[in-house]
């Protein structure tokens, strides 16, 4: 009866491996921690004054909402000509 059990217990324990081994799926299919998932896309703005581009959330704006990159761009105003 013993013997039984062992060898009940090995197919077991080999048993789950090998098929998975053999369907080729992986042992967990969770999904990534929301840490770890990439960040959403955000619009991109121009600068007024040097026409670089950054991300809209990044952007000093002045009075009437034009974007700039620099706190010091935004006091030079936006580009003439």
């Amino acid at each position: 009866m013993k013997y039984l059990i062992i060898a009940l217990i090995l197919v077991l324990v080999f048993y789950g491996p090998i098929t998975r081994a053999l369907r080729g799926t992986p042992r967990s299919h969770k999904p990534a921690p929301p840490s770890q998932r990439p960040p959403k896309a955000e619009e991109m703005v121009q600068c007024a004054h040097c026409g670089v581009h950054l991300p809209d959330g990044e952007a000093v704006r002045d009075g009437q909402g034009r974007p700039y990159c620099s706190a010091a761009h935004r006091l030079a105003g936006p580009a003439q000509g």
